[in-house]
């Protein structure tokens, strides 16, 4: 009998004859609270992902890492990037960056709600052009809001209302106006705990929470609101004894952000309410998220989670990356 080794007219090779699949290269847009925990994360991923530059506001010294530190976008696009992390503050760079990176046929994930907001034929021309955009972290933090839309559309599920409080940093500062510590002083725990920006009108006059509006409403509603446009409430037109006053009788105000469909379409507001204390968005604490998604069928779930801060809003951005990744690399 002829052995199997004998028959065959080719060497056996057992070993995968399938290419490893090439790396993405990264560029990170900032390197702040937000960015730092990706970095970290993306070093737990040396085989899939390398770094190809980090741009800062401010020059950094080479020896701080292994990486390249640039302050010049072009220069940093210039690396030749598959993919670009945004996470930084609203500003004309980010915008430049973004729009770039479309033009330039490189995959985006961002945490910035305001730009992507704002200029929704970004994403529309990186769908059109088969990139990926996502920007998970820019809306709930770790509460992952988008993403339960996606999937309650996906479902055959219409979606009639979104409210919730969507906006940790104004939460956070009014848990502590609620103990009657003063506006100036709740402001600077909320920037020491690494909630709040240095400049945070846009968390207490509501605009950061309108810009979250108009990406929900973009993935529940297929409409892009302009942000500016939507009515909002600032945590300044309240007293501290106004709030207090409420907590006395079982109240609590909250920053509650609504999406509803009415015969005239669908209307978002940024209001500050005065909840019962039992109301699930009158019991969110600190930093924390809580949103209410009501269905034509009558389902209502309701999310809650960690709404700001390094840990829920970098893990969020790293799970678009693992997303990206499991897809090939393709948007």
């Amino acid at each position: 009998m002829m052995s199997l080794v004998a028959a065959l007219d080719y060497p056996l090779d057992l070993a995968p004859t399938t290419a490893p699949k090439p790396r993405l290269r990264v560029v990170l847009l900032g390197c702040g609270t937000v960015n730092s925990g990706v970095l970290a994360g993306l070093e737990d991923m040396p085989g899939q992902v390398e770094i190809a530059a980090i741009v800062t506001r401010r020059p950094r010294n080479e020896s701080e890492g292994a990486y390249a530190w640039l302050t010049d976008l072009t220069a940093a696009f210039d690396t030749g990037p598959d993919l670009v992390i945004d996470a930084l503050p609203d500003c004309a760079a980010a915008e430049k960056a973004l729009a770039l990176a479309v033009e330039r046929g490189v995959h985006v994930i961002s945490a910035n709600k305001a730009v992507i907001a704002r200029r929704p034929d970004l994403e529309a021309k990186a769908r059109r052009a088969g990139l990926g955009f996502a920007y998970s972290a820019a809306v709930g933090g770790g509460v992952p809001v988008l993403e339960t839309v996606a999937r309650l559309k996906a479902s055959g599920e219409t979606i009639t209302r979104v409210r919730g409080v969507l906006n940790g940093t104004s939460n956070f500062v009014l848990g502590l106006l609620e103990k009657g510590i003063g506006f100036d002083d709740a402001i600077a725990a909320a920037q020491a705990a690494g909630f709040a920006e240095e400049d945070p009108s846009a968390d207490l006059d509501g605009l950061d929470a309108a810009a979250k509006l108009a990406l929900i409403a973009r993935a529940a509603f297929d409409i892009a609101p302009d942000p500016y446009a939507i009515p909002a409430d600032s945590l300044f037109d309240l007293s501290v004894g106004q709030i207090l006053g409420a907590r006395e009788n079982g109240l609590r105000y909250r920053q509650v952000a609504e999406l509803s469909v009415q015969a005239e379409g669908v209307i978002a507001t940024v209001r500050l309410q005065a909840l019962p204390e039992d109301h699930a968005l009158a019991r969110v604490e600190n930093e924390e998220n809580a949103v209410e998604i009501d269905c034509a069928s009558g389902t209502r779930l309701v999310l809650n989670g960690k709404g700001a801060g390094q840990t829920p809003t970098a893990g969020s951005v790293l799970s678009d990356v693992r997303a990206l990744l499991a897809n090939g690399g393709a948007g």
